[in-house]
């Protein structure tokens, strides 16, 4: 085994015997999905140790996050872009990763990682096209998920909106055609004029007049003063005179 007082170049850790060995082993990962989650899980669970206690540097804590999002969508069929070399390659590197025996033991202090993260930025170097594509599409695909928060929040403020016009009774009146000499009365249509009383100056609203309003307040002096409705005595006159004249109309009533 080779001795290294310093970081091993990615070149020779690739060319190495363990990771040509892992590198075989990574197909048989891919055929067994059990497995390749095992694999996943024990790699970040390595690497936020390693950055929990800082011997991970933040770069490649965001590569090998890259990785484990790129290994998982491409075996879910999620994301297509990817060979399937690219794919055998990356899931060597974290068999590699995990691995407490490699070109340099993981036990040996300091010196244990270097040979990991001289093959993790060896490897991301040579596929750097295919983890810009990779990134981009992400970010695409981000961009067409609908924010829950943002769209509550909109709704939100839209149904205000509303309510505040609701309260504020700002829908409008209708008016009466443009040139026609007619009233907004005579054309038929409501309006705060039409609503109000000829005694009064107060606008009553358009729901308060019409078929759906109140009755019209009489318009006789004395039946007011009577305390009498004009349409009522109308009405009892008319039938009250009906009953007479069957009475004068004779003839014996049995």
């Amino acid at each position: 085994m080779a001795t290294y007082n310093s970081a091993p170049s990615g070149d020779d850790v690739a060319g190495s015997k363990f990771f040509k060995k892992f590198l075989a082993a990574a197909e048989g990962y891919l055929k067994q999905p059990t497995r390749l989650k095992k694999l996943l899980t024990d790699a970040y669970a390595k690497a936020s140790e390693k950055k929990e206690l800082g011997t991970l540097a933040h770069e490649a804590w965001e590569t090998l996050q890259s990785l484990f999002r790129l290994i998982k969508l491409s075996i879910s069929g999620e994301y297509t872009e990817l060979p399937s070399t690219t794919v055998v390659g990356a899931v060597a590197v974290l068999i590699y990763f995990i691995s407490p025996i490699d070109l340099i033991p993981d036990f040996i202090p300091v010196l244990g990682l270097l040979d990991d993260m001289a093959l993790l930025a060896w490897f991301s170097t040579s596929i750097k096209h295919e983890l810009d594509k990779f990134h981009a599409w992400e970010q695409a695909k981000a961009a067409t998920v609908v924010n829950p928060d943002q769209f509550t929040s909109n709704r939100l403020s839209m149904e205000a909106t509303n309510q505040s016009a609701k309260n504020a009774g700002t829908s409008p009146y209708p008016t009466a055609p443009a040139s026609t000499g007619q009233s907004a009365t005579d054309a038929g249509l409501g309006s705060p004029s039409s609503a109000t009383s000829p005694t009064s100056s107060i606008t009553k609203p358009v729901s308060d007049v019409g078929p759906d309003g109140p009755l019209p307040e009489p318009t006789n002096e004395s039946a007011k003063s009577a305390g009498v409705d004009d349409i009522a005595n109308t009405s009892d006159g008319s039938r009250d005179g009906n009953v007479g004249q069957h009475n004068d109309a004779g003839g014996n009533v049995r």
